[in-house]
């Protein structure tokens, strides 16, 4: 990795950590869901609960941008209800 400081569940960009928890703590909403859905589909699993909390992902679950499998994944072990209709 070119730049030692990005995390590593940005692969096509340089986000520090320290943009991260901006991003996650003061952030739109939209930021927010952009950020927790790059945790969810790249980050290792004890990595994803050091900066989220499962009610965090809830909270946000229906703006994240993720795959229908994985959406799908993440919805039944958070038990997030699909929306009807």
């Amino acid at each position: 990795m070119e730049n030692k400081d990005s995390l590593y569940f940005f692969p096509d960009q340089r986000i520090t950590e320290q943009e991260f928890l901006h991003l996650l703590h003061q952030g739109t909403p939209e930021q927010r869901a952009w950020v927790i859905s790059h945790l969810l589909r790249y980050a290792q699993w004890d990595d994803i609960w050091t900066y989220v909390t499962r009610d965090e992902v809830r909270d946000v679950f229906p703006a994240l941008d993720l795959p229908e499998s994985l959406r799908q994944a993440w919805g039944r072990m958070l038990k997030v209800e699909a929306p009807v209709g």
